[in-house]
C-alpha cells in the first residue's frame, strides 16, 4: 500500500488552509486599518445663494436703495457648512471665502455644534469681497454654520479655500453632493462590492466592511468630482 504525502491528508490540509486563511485574513484586516484608522479630512459644503433684494424689472431702473449710506444694487445672503468628516482632529483649519469681485461682504454669522466646549474661531482678514477665517480645533463630528451677508454683487459666485497640512478638504455645492450619491447609487452594482457583501455574510466576513467603506467613498469622490 502506498504511503500517503502530508500534503494529500485532508486533515493536514484542512489545518494549513486554515491557518493561511487567518494570516491572510489578518494581513487584509491590518492594512485596511492602516488606510482607515486614520482620516483628517474636512468638508464645506455650500448651499444655495438667496437674493435678499429682488424687484421688478419693470420697476427696478425707478428705485434707489442704500447699505450704510451707500447705493445697494443687490444684497446676498450666502450658506455655509464646515464639518471634520474624519475621525482624527484637525487643528488651525483656515477657511479662506472669495465672492464677486465688485460685492463687498458686511456681516457674517457663526453658530457650532457642539454649542460649548468649541475651539475658537478667529477673524484674520476682511475686506470687500474676501473673508479669511481660522478655526482653532474641528474634532470628528463638529460643526460650523456660516452665514455671509454682502452687497453689490453682481453673481453668486462663491469660492471656498481650506488647503491645510495633511488635510483632506473638500468644497463642494449641496447639489453637486446630492448628484454624486444618487449617481453611484443609480449605477449598475459594482461586482466587487457584491464580492464583498459575500464575503461578509460568511462567519469570518466581518473585516471586509470597511473595505467596502472605502470603495464607496472613492466612488463618491470621483463623481464630486465630474459633478462640482
Amino acid at each position: 500500500m502506498q504511503q500517503m504525502n502530508w500534503y494529500e491528508n485532508p486533515t493536514i490540509a484542512a489545518i494549513i488552509g486554515a491557518v493561511v486563511g487567518s494570516v491572510l485574513t489578518a494581513a487584509v484586516s491590518i492594512f485596511i486599518w492602516k488606510k482607515t484608522s486614520r482620516v483628517k479630512r474636512v468638508d464645506c459644503v455650500i448651499n444655495d445663494a438667496s437674493s435678499l433684494l429682488t424687484f421688478s424689472d419693470t420697476i427696478r431702473s425707478e428705485l434707489e436703495v442704500k447699505y450704510s449710506g451707500e447705493q445697494t444694487t443687490s444684497v446676498f445672503l450666502f450658506n455655509l457648512e464646515i464639518f471634520n468628516s474624519g475621525n482624527q482632529a484637525v487643528a488651525n483649519q483656515p477657511v479662506l471665502i472669495r465672492i464677486d469681485n465688485k460685492a463687498k461682504i458686511v456681516g457674517y454669522s457663526l453658530k457650532t455644534e457642539p454649542k460649548v466646549g468649541f475651539g475658537k474661531i478667529s477673524e484674520l482678514q476682511r475686506q470687500n469681497g474676501e473673508l479669511d477665517l481660522t478655526i482653532e480645533l474641528l474634532n470628528p463630528g463638529d460643526r460650523v454654520y456660516l452665514e455671509l451677508i454682502s452687497v453689490n454683487n453682481a453673481s453668486d459666485l462663491i469660492d471656498v479655500y481650506m488647503k491645510n497640512a495633511n488635510v483632506l478638504c473638500r468644497s463642494y455645492t449641496r447639489k453637486a453632493a446630492e448628484s454624486a450619491i444618487l449617481g453611484v447609487l443609480n449605477k449598475q452594482i459594482d461586482p466587487t462590492l457584491v464580492s464583498l457583501a459575500m464575503i461578509g455574510s460568511l462567519p469570518f466576513g466581518g473585516f471586509v466592511a470597511p473595505f467596502a467603506a472605502i470603495i464607496l467613498e472613492q466612488k463618491f469622490e470621483k463623481a464630486l468630482r465630474q459633478r462640482k
